[in-house]
């Protein structure tokens, strides 16, 4: 199941980063932003249409940041751009949904049982807004090692600053 979800994960990617913007590199991101890259374990990926990308082999977690600002910003409410960032992904009722600040502004999180490519996931995602910028992460592993890298996910989340927007 490990390498199947890679395989699902790594397809799920470059298809969605294909589709919904043009391929650019970490070092032209549109918003400045800072992160706490998550720790032993990780490595970086190449994150497709995204900002930041990085991968658990042991966990088969994934984790994505990506910015979208001025004339790709979309104003809308947290909840409109969550359903937005996980259509296709999720599935059924959220499992958790936590408002929450990033960086001084209201952010939104949720966490949701999917399928990508017929491959049972579970996936956290989170969401914000700032000086006509969306920022948005996505944690995704295997409902049975969610928990694992989940506390990851967080200080990653927790680590979020703009920087001079």
């Amino acid at each position: 199941m490990t390498g199947r979800l890679a395989i699902a994960l790594s397809l799920l990617w470059a298809g969605w980063a294909g589709c919904s913007k043009p391929h650019r590199k970490a070092k032209r991101a549109e918003g400045s932003y800072g992160l706490q890259a998550p720790g032993q374990g990780w490595v970086r990926v190449r994150p497709g249409g995204a900002d930041h990308g990085w991968f658990h082999k042991e966990s088969s977690a994934s984790i994505y940041w990506d910015s979208n600002c001025l004339a790709r910003f979309e104003d809308g409410l947290l909840t409109d751009l969550l359903t937005h960032l996980t259509f296709g992904i999720a599935h059924g009722e959220a499992l958790r949904e936590e408002a929450l600040t990033l960086d001084g502004r209201d952010a939104l999180l949720r966490v949701h049982d999917g399928k990508i490519d017929g491959v049972v996931v579970r996936v956290g995602a989170v969401v914000t807004k700032k000086n006509e910028c969306i920022y948005d992460g996505l944690y995704i592993a295997p409902p049975k090692l969610f928990d694992a890298q989940w506390n990851t996910f967080v200080e990653v989340m927790s680590g979020f600053k703009t920087r001079g927007r």
